[in-house]
């Protein structure tokens, strides 16, 4: 019997993004790029929660500063 690939196992569910209006210079978007330095602690398949997370925060961001 062969065992095929291994899929990936979807990390733990995502916590809410901040609202794209708050952060104003108050160290928001900071902390959420913070969330980078722990990804050593993490294992792999978590990092992909965390990433999104920052990606969203990045996005927010940017589209609070287009307004």
């Amino acid at each position: 019997m062969t065992d095929g690939p291994l899929r990936p196992v979807p990390g733990p569910p995502r916590p809410p993004a901040a609202p794209a209006d708050a952060g104003a210079g108050d160290g928001t978007l900071e902390a959420v790029l913070a969330r980078l330095d722990g990804l050593d602690g993490l294992a792999t398949a978590d990092h992909v929660g965390v990433l999104q997370a920052v990606h969203d925060a990045l996005v927010a961001e940017l589209a609070r500063t287009e307004d």
